[in-house]
């Protein structure tokens, strides 16, 4: 391996390891069962740079249909109603999404991730997760 490449690949792993920087560490959210769901599972959130994270959900013991997801402030004991960000609806056990909040501010703050019965039953939480404190 030549040193312009030895330093290339020395280079991209110092970023990665930077926070704010896309490829920083992905963090994990455990979802648990709410309301005798049985539906659990885990969101990880990745940094993807420009004060964006990356949600990629999976969820195991969904029925079928769509279920809508949010991140609310809060903790899943105690989550604000008013959704902070918006997720895709999750379908078949999984969804994935952008939203434009830094992965670090996530961390910051206490936030949860939620997932509701159905778009006509929102106020049936089937599953919640908090986003670990940094």
């Amino acid at each position: 391996m030549s040193n312009a490449v030895r330093l290339a690949v020395i280079a991209l792993a110092v970023l990665a390891m930077v926070p704010g920087i896309a490829g920083a560490a992905d963090v994990t959210v455990k979802l648990a069962p709410q309301n005798n769901s049985g539906e659990s599972g885990t969101a990880t959130l990745s940094d993807a740079g420009a004060g964006k994270t990356k949600v990629t959900v999976n969820v195991t013991g969904q029925p079928a249909g769509s279920q809508p997801m949010h991140i609310h402030k809060g903790t899943c004991a105690s989550l604000d109603p008013k959704p902070a960000f918006p997720l895709p609806a999750l379908t078949g056990g999984k969804a994935e999404a952008t939203v434009n909040v830094a992965l670090d501010q996530l961390q910051k703050e206490k936030y949860a991730i939620n997932g509701h019965k159905s778009a006509q039953e929102v106020s049936v939480y089937v599953f919640c997760g908090e986003v670990p404190a940094k």
